[in-house]
């Protein structure tokens, strides 16, 4: 049953995305038409030079003949040339080619007609020819740096503790992207975060990147990965820690970014990464697809994780979706993890270890003058299979929950002061048997902006056990100040 769902799930997805294809295609077919006639005209003239240089000089005293008879027999003199003139006159075009380029380049994500990345290929692999021919060049160092810090405090349930406890969390990224010349450049990062005040720095990566043109760029070094991330709930919008589709998978390895086709292929590193006596096992597969045209977004996409030990090997798959049309914005997300794929009793005797997850993700938005809100239903049909507990990548923390419900209405109270009240439903488990830790909960938030690049969060939620829960009301605080340079 499991393996023809999966089956049916991945079947519906190409046949989706076959079907979006044409009529994405034709949205590009009028301006490639239109752009066709600009391209040609120069070059008939610029042409023109060529044939006069080619005349006998007895034909020369017709430079004296009115403009009409010149306009009259240029196009004929330049049917009449042989082939050698032709193919002197033809490299006339190609810098009208290469201007059209940083239109091309203005919206790369704009990609309606899937034939462009045949197309891009055949472009990449010349680009890539000609760099072999190419001695070292001099490097034009250009160092950029980017970052951003988060502190934050919390307090504990004020109705039961009998003390006023509190916690913390603190986050710190700095980012240098570094310039070496128009085609090569780098990456690398500091990260430091932990629920403290004093987390450890550590080295969070680096890479090398070669991009000859805007459509196509490879990298080469530790690497990121992660699909269907949770935008509009606050409290799950760090990939690293929870999606809907996949959080983050790290890599060390290659990708390839071909215009809108993300391919990357590696090892796994950190927490992306298992190992045994004999080594550290895990490699890791991504492909995804990105289409993004007049606001409508969609992004199939494919990982494949194998831990290389007996039937150990994890697959997620899926598809993002989105639209926006005015003051109405919508995004979907659709998952499927599965865990020990194939499994008949190979890692435990009369068991069966293969474990899957479909993810539903919905999140409608509307804003509208000084009033906007923000909502998110998110559902899991899990099956763990007869995996013993917590052996499942599914019980990684990636699906925080196996259903959760949240809205918040927000109202701006002056330009850089905004006010909302988030309703909420958790079920705070997996087992959609397990009645026992959910909750409503139902509060305000204080979102302060007094300067581009800071925010100031303030909030207060009350938190009710409803069903079969049998913990007590809390009511909790907070404060979360973030700025970015």
């Amino acid at each position: 049953m499991k393996n023809r769902l999966t089956s049916h799930l991945l079947s519906g997805l190409a046949a989706a995305a076959f079907f979006a294809m044409p009529a994405l295609a034709q949205d590009a077919a009028p301006a490639t038409t239109e752009a066709a006639p600009a391209t040609e005209q120069p070059a008939t003239e610029e042409a023109k030079p060529a044939v006069e240089e080619a005349q006998p000089t007895a034909e020369q005293p017709k430079a004296e003949e009115s403009v009409a008879a010149e306009k009259t027999e240029a196009p004929a003199a330049a049917q009449e040339q042989p082939a050698e003139q032709t193919a002197a006159a033809q490299p006339a075009e190609e810098p009208k080619a290469e201007e059209a380029k940083p239109e091309e380049a203005a919206a790369p994500a704009e990609n309606t007609n899937p034939g462009e990345v045949a197309n891009a290929a055949g472009n990449a692999l010349d680009m890539l020819k000609a760099s072999m021919n190419e001695g070292t060049s001099e490097a034009k160092m250009e160092v950029k740096y980017s970052g951003e810090v988060e502190f934050d405090v919390y307090t504990g349930n004020v109705w039961v503790d009998d003390d006023l406890n509190h916690s913390y969390a603190s986050t710190f990224d700095l980012n240098f992207e570094i310039q070496f010349n128009e085609k090569w450049s780098a990456f690398v990062g500091l990260e430091a975060d932990d629920e403290t005040t004093d987390p450890p720095a550590m080295y969070n990566g680096a890479y090398i990147q070669y991009q000859p043109a805007e459509f196509f760029a490879v990298k080469a070094g530790d690497l990121t990965f992660s699909e269907g991330a949770f935008v509009a709930y606050y409290d799950y919008n760090d990939p690293a820690d929870n999606a809907a589709g996949m959080k983050e998978h790290d890599i060390r390895g290659l990708e390839i970014d071909l215009a809108g086709f993300v391919l990357g292929l590696g090892f796994g590193r950190g927490d992306n990464d298992w190992g045994d006596n004999d080594g550290a096992k895990v490699y890791d597969v991504h492909a995804a697809y990105e289409f993004d045209y007049a606001g409508q977004h969609l992004r199939p996409y494919v990982d494949y994780k194998s831990f290389q030990t007996t039937q150990h090997n994890e697959l997620h798959a899926g598809i993002e979706a989105g639209l926006s049309l005015g003051g109405f914005g919508f995004r979907a997300v659709y998952g499927f993890h599965g865990d020990y794929l194939m499994d008949d009793g190979d890692v435990a005797k009369g068991q069966d270890w293969t474990s899957t997850a479909h993810t539903f993700l919905a999140e409608p938005s509307f804003a509208l003058g000084m009033f906007e809100i923000q909502t998110t239903a998110f559902y899991a049909l899990i099956d763990r299979g007869d995996a013993a507990a917590d052996e499942s990548d599914l019980d990684n923390g990636e699906i925080p929950e196996y259903f959760f419900a949240y809205a918040e209405p927000a109202l701006k109270l002056a330009e850089f002061i905004k006010l909302g009240i988030p309703v909420e439903y958790h079920t705070h488990t997996l087992d959609d048997d397990d009645e026992t830790a959910a909750t409503f909960d139902v509060g305000g938030r204080v979102y302060i902006t007094p300067v581009e690049n800071l925010e100031i969060t303030a909030f207060g939620m009350v938190d009710m056990p409803i069903q079969d829960n049998e913990d007590d009301n809390a009511l909790r605080f907070g404060v979360e100040t973030v700025f970015s340079f």
